[in-house]
């Protein structure tokens, strides 16, 4: 399950949000990394299975792990994944978090977008921005300045927050609970409003009748949709479990491709455009219209596939530049850095394209050179 929300959340934050195209200090582990208040870190990216952050950023941070927490203040903007997270920084600019169980404690200037199981805004928190959450359960205490909009299944409203527009089966305001504006909310049933809870606007009640998938969709679409971040996840799954399960035929279309480029690259053209010229010239004969929707299946799996192989070796190449190493790594690390770069890319113009559509070629073309070279695809390599 942690592994999980660990690809989910990569997928999510970086996918989802745009990320400033900069230079960043980039840490990661397979165990525990902690940076201590006597450090001065800029645009900070960490990885590893436990984090603690205690320094002040001067700039960006963004966490992935099973555990953070995060006590610094963040200059600019926080964006955290990972299985339990626990935010008690001050962060000047917005926060995104996706995890399993979130609490946020801190103060917050801009706005906070949170998907996770189990989310907690606790009384000492001061949000100055909307917040828009999805989740299975929701805690509202402390301050939120702006709107509240949230699609979850238990909602519990038991601080102070801006007119809200709530999605939701079990929907409760306490006596400590004040709305600042309007009260939307849509339900099966009608919300528990405790009568010492004041609500300064209107409240509007909707009885919800569509499916629950509905709920959701009214205020995710305007920051990441769900399709594309289940193509997001997909793409680092899928890395994954190439990396893992033919680590050998993996090192070996990395190697075709690091060693190899031109070739790779020539390889990659070959296969996007001569196979398709050929799926053309079968499909214009009846006896090859079979044979051309073979090829042409073939041709799409090997796209697929190619651009997947494309993003982990984005992914290594630049954990190869940040590190200043000899050599490249195949890890899960690389997989989600690549992923993640490559859909930042197409937001930087025409380079960003460029670089794309060149590591997507070595990807096609070490594919395509060991299905034309080799038979190493077809066994499963065994793991040590």
């Amino acid at each position: 399950m942690k592994m999980i929300w660990r690809l989910l959340a990569v997928g999510l934050l970086i996918g989802a949000f745009i990320l400033p195209v900069q230079a960043a200090e980039f840490r990661s582990s397979e165990q525990s990394i902690s940076v201590s208040q006597t450090e001065k870190p800029h645009d900070l990216h960490l990885a590893g299975r436990n984090i603690v952050v205690d320094a002040n950023t001067n700039g960006d941070l963004l966490l992935v792990g099973e555990t953070i927490l995060s006590n610094g203040e963040v200059e600019n903007s926080l964006f955290i994944a990972g299985g339990t997270v626990t935010v008690r920084s001050h962060v000047l600019h917005h926060v995104r978090i996706a995890g399993g169980t979130v609490t946020l404690s801190g103060k917050v200037d801009g706005d906070v977008y949170i998907a996770g199981g189990d989310v907690t805004i606790t009384d000492s928190a001061e949000i100055m921005g909307g917040v828009y959450i999805a989740s299975g359960t929701l805690n509202v205490g402390g301050k939120i300045n702006g709107e509240l909009r949230i699609g979850s299944g238990t909602v519990v409203i038991d601080g102070v927050i801006g007119s809200a527009n709530i999605y939701g089966d079990d929907i409760r305001l306490t006596s400590r609970a004040k709305v600042n504006g309007n009260f939307d909310y849509h339900s099966s049933k009608t919300a528990t409003i405790d009568p010492a809870a004041v609500i300064t606007g209107q409240t509007n009640y909707t009885k919800y009748e569509t499916s629950k998938s509905d709920k959701y969709g009214f205020f995710f679409g305007a920051a990441f949709t769900l399709g594309y971040l289940l193509r997001i996840l997909g793409a680092i799954l899928l890395g994954w479990l190439i990396i893992r399960f033919w680590p050998r035929t993996s090192r070996k279309m990395a190697d075709f491709a690091f060693n190899s480029p031109l070739s790779a690259i020539g390889y990659g053209l070959i296969a996007m455009l001569v196979t398709i010229f050929a799926v053309i010239v079968l499909a214009m004969s009846i006896v090859g219209i079979g044979l051309a929707g073979i090829v042409f299946a073939l041709w799409v799996l090997t796209l697929m596939l190619g651009s997947i192989i494309g993003k982990i070796l984005l992914g290594s190449w630049l954990y190869r530049l940040f590190k200043r190493e000899a050599g490249y790594q195949l890890t899960i690390g690389t997989v989600a850095l690549g992923v993640v770069v490559s859909s930042l890319l197409i937001f930087v113009p025409f380079i960003g394209a460029f670089v794309g559509f060149i590591f997507c070629l070595l990807g096609v073309g070490s594919v395509f050179n060991l299905l034309t070279h080799s038979t190493e695809a077809a066994t499963t390599d065994s793991v040590a």
